[in-house]
């Protein structure tokens, strides 16, 4: 295992964990985007967890849909905060099913260093790239059929091209068109030059994750969204955005994939001076967090032979 990665400390990133609560759980759930504090549960500072309604969630009758939404988190003490979080969530009774989602947000000034329009351009090119050749293993990470919804679905052959077009252009609208026009699949790049009070806000969102209760699952998922921006905002060469002959020989499981990423990321390569992504307890897990993302790897093999991913 290599060390830790200090850069990693400072990239801020928000998480949503659709779920269903009891309905005798006391949790007040606001509107869609219009969320509640959850004044109950664990704080990052003072900054609190929202709780709001989402029409997608299937739910029972002695249940709400509630989706969980962070404020924005980094740090070690920020992985405390979701780890905290999601204990007290499985302390109140919450629950999910095939039509919850686990989706993470990186804001892109704090992982490549910069508001820099063609810096910006540059970093969400690769990841789309990066993203599509590990796409099995992102998916199969989550053990469930992911892939196969169309909000969460694989990156389109078309978002190469929309790529190109906002590292071609010179004009922030012409750029934040062509990145919206990769729609909303298992990376969200809608956001990416996105503007509050007029200061530069992008964000990816990662959209691939099942719901989950299991908190070591979502470890896993942030050290690789972490890890692949990372991996993005480094890279210098990029290959074609389909993967060559050599990846796709090691991609052809989940399992394989998964494999291929942690060496690609650094976490079990020997000369990468670093685990991209990994500090805290995202680094110091890493071994108990692998293993439950290579036993969902395995079951997603299992349950979907034939996904083309």
């Amino acid at each position: 295992m290599r060390p830790p990665d200090p850069k990693s400390e400072s990239i801020r990133f928000g998480v949503e964990l659709e779920t269903r609560v009891p309905a005798v759980s006391g949790v007040a759930v606001g509107g869609y985007h219009a969320g509640t504090p959850v004044t109950a549960a664990p704080r990052f500072g003072l900054a609190q967890w929202r709780a709001e309604r989402d029409g997608s969630i299937t739910y029972g009758p002695d249940q709400r849909p509630c989706e969980f939404v962070s404020p924005i988190l980094h740090g070690p003490a920020g992985v405390e905060a979701l780890w905290e979080f999601m204990g007290w969530m499985g302390e109140i009774g919450a629950s999910v099913n095939a039509s919850c989602g686990c989706h993470i947000t990186v804001g892109i000034e704090s992982a490549i260093g910069t508001d820099d329009l063609g810096a910006v351009s540059e970093f969400i090119r690769k990841l789309a790239h990066i993203a599509h050749w590990h796409a099995k293993a992102i998916y199969g990470q989550t053990g469930a059929g992911r892939h196969a919804n169309r909000y969460s679905a694989a990156l389109s052959p078309d978002v190469a091209l929309h790529m190109r077009r906002v590292v071609q252009s010179d004009d922030e609208y012409a750029k934040a068109s062509a990145a919206d026009s990769c729609g909303r699949g298992m990376v969200n790049f809608k956001k990416a030059f996105r503007r509050a009070g007029g200061r530069f806000a992008g964000v990816v969102e990662f959209r691939a994750f099942a719901g989950t209760t299991n908190r070591l699952k979502v470890l896993h998922h942030l050290a690789t969204v972490l890890g692949l921006c990372l991996r993005a905002a480094e890279v210098q060469c990029l290959g074609a955005f389909n993967r060559n002959k050599l990846q796709a020989s090691r991609t052809r499981s989940a399992a394989e994939s998964l494999d291929f990423l942690w060496n690609y990321l650094g976490w079990t390569r020997r000369n990468r001076p670093v685990a991209l992504g990994l500090f805290g307890r995202l680094h110091d897990q890493w071994s108990t967090h692998a293993e439950v993302a290579k036993r969902l790897c395995e079951k997603f093999d299992r349950e979907y032979p034939a996904a083309a991913i």
